[in-house]
């Protein structure tokens, strides 16, 4: 099974600007990151929380790029969260290539989940995640998430999850040579 850590994210009120700033840093830093920025939106499938995201890629495919996301909409409980602590890194995120097998993992050695089942944005249903409490974690939450590929300003089913075996059977069959 493969896990890495695939990005920190920051929870941000203006992400217009947290976006400006983080290029600006990137750009002097580690140019790298500016080249390839995936863009999104959606609503959790759980609360129904609408957020916004950008995240700066590492073009290592096993490095840790830099998200950022802030409410879609005021109302919610982000705006909360915010209004209490300010701008804070949410959580670090560990992404698997078989995201069944990290979930079961975590819980045969009784590490707590904060979600019962696991969540998804509803604009990616192919998407699943789970968090480890903060408490757990000492700080920020620990996503659990499926390993993704980022296709422009996208994110895309990683051919190579457990859970996508014929979409990587349909990807070796179209454009492997025998």
């Amino acid at each position: 099974m493969g896990i890495h850590i695939d990005h920190i994210s920051l929870l941000v009120s203006d992400l217009d600007k947290a976006y400006a700033d983080w290029e600006h840093i990137l750009e002097v830093l580690s140019p790298e990151h500016t080249l390839s920025v995936t863009r999104g939106e959606g609503q959790d499938d759980v609360d129904g929380t609408p957020m916004k995201w950008v995240t700066f890629q590492n073009p290592d495919p096993t490095g840790v790029s830099i998200q950022l996301w802030s409410p879609a909409e005021p109302g919610h409980w982000p705006d909360k969260v915010l209004a209490k602590k300010g701008e804070y890194v949410h959580h670090i995120a560990f992404c698997s290539d078989n995201f069944d097998k990290m979930i079961d993992d975590c819980r045969d050695a009784e590490i707590p989940l904060v979600l019962d089942e696991p969540s998804n944005p509803n604009t990616q249903p192919w998407l699943k995640w789970n968090f480890i409490s903060p408490e757990k974690a000492h700080g920020p939450l620990i996503e659990l998430a499926t390993r993704y590929l980022a296709g422009g300003e996208n994110w895309l089913p990683h051919p190579g999850n457990a859970e996508n075996s014929e979409l990587l059977g349909e990807l070796e069959d179209r454009f492997v040579a025998d």
